[in-house]
């Protein structure tokens, strides 16, 4: 296996004459020290290349990457660093894996194919897009009509046989902007059977924004940055950071849906040990607090005051 740290080295001293000293490279500085190929520069940590030992120092990379001028035009060209030694390592995988149908590839599959395992971040080459091929899922407003590159959509139309309209990440990339009637306020829903059933007047759109992954949910909102913003998530520690995490990406301030009758579901919360921190001056949020207990939104489902309670808020 090539030495890809070492490699990345000779490169930069090569290629720019000079290179900072840390920790990750401090052992091979110390080599070339010793074979007094490079010497102290004038700045903190700088090592200057001996000119009269270019010639080794091309020798010695040359028997570790015969190939190295040839890999690095490569590996620039589709946008990676031969300075770093994760690309280096990539290298013979990235030879067999750089075509990519329709410039558009999962972040996971690029991440998986060229070697760096599916959890890393990846460097995408400059002829494609990683996606993570989330699904957005919302309930639109009445009227609402979506513009995309190749035409319309009417959303309420597909709500209405749908139940609530789907749009994956690769087709959401194309869309242009709204148009019909927009909504008067949008509502983001942590859970899958609460963003289903909320009972919501025509002029609110709902967004499923399912626990801390919030990236899909974010995009939508963008595109209405005046429309009035409301979350209703659990009523407990997670459920306050989720809204706060969408706030904070919205630069918005977080208004939590909390019903007039929540008051009612005290005394049925349910224990949690998770510790509350910051309850910005909510009574019911202080109270939860103090009985280290949790509110589930989907309580608030099956009362019939949920929809007044809504509208109330949206005054």
């Amino acid at each position: 296996m090539i030495d890809a740290t070492e490699i990345a080295i000779l490169a930069r001293l090569i290629e720019t004459g000079s290179i900072i000293s840390g920790v990750k490279n401090e052992p091979f500085i110390r080599r070339l020290e010793t074979a007094r190929w490079i010497t102290v520069g004038k700045r903190k940590a700088e090592w200057l290349v001996r000119l009269e030992n270019i010639a080794s120092l091309e020798s010695r990379l040359s028997n570790l990457l015969p190939s190295w001028r040839k890999d690095f035009d490569f590996l620039r060209s589709i946008n990676l660093d031969p300075y770093n030694p994760s690309d280096i390592e990539a290298l013979s995988m990235l030879r067999r894996q750089t075509s990519i149908s329709g410039n558009m590839v999962n972040r996971r599959n690029w991440n998986a194919a060229v070697g760096v395992g599916p959890k890393h971040k990846a460097k995408m080459p400059s002829n494609g897009v990683l996606t993570k091929d989330w699904t957005l899922r919302f309930r639109p407003n009445k009227g609402l009509i979506g513009q995309h590159e190749k035409g319309i959509v009417d959303l309420d139309a597909m709500a209405t046989i749908w139940t609530e309209c789907l749009i994956p990440e690769r087709f959401w990339m194309s869309f242009a902007t709204f148009a019909g009637i927009l909504p008067k306020t949008i509502i983001t829903c942590e859970n899958l059977g609460a963003y289903i059933d909320l009972p919501v007047s025509e002029s609110t759109l709902v967004i499923y924004s399912p626990g801390a992954d919030i990236e899909a949910a974010v995009s939508l909102l963008k595109m209405f940055p005046t429309v009035r913003w409301l979350h209703f998530g659990d009523l407990d520690p997670e459920g306050i950071e989720i809204a706060k995490r969408i706030a904070g990406e919205l630069k918005k301030d977080m208004e939590l849906v909390i019903p007039f009758f929540a008051e009612d579901y005290l005394d049925a919360a349910k224990s949690h040990e998770t510790i509350w921190n910051e309850v910005y001056d909510i009574p019911l949020l202080q109270a939860l607090k103090d009985k280290k207990k949790r509110i589930f939104q989907e309580v608030f489902m099956l009362d019939e005051r949920l929809l007044d309670a809504l509208k109330i808020m949206q005054v």
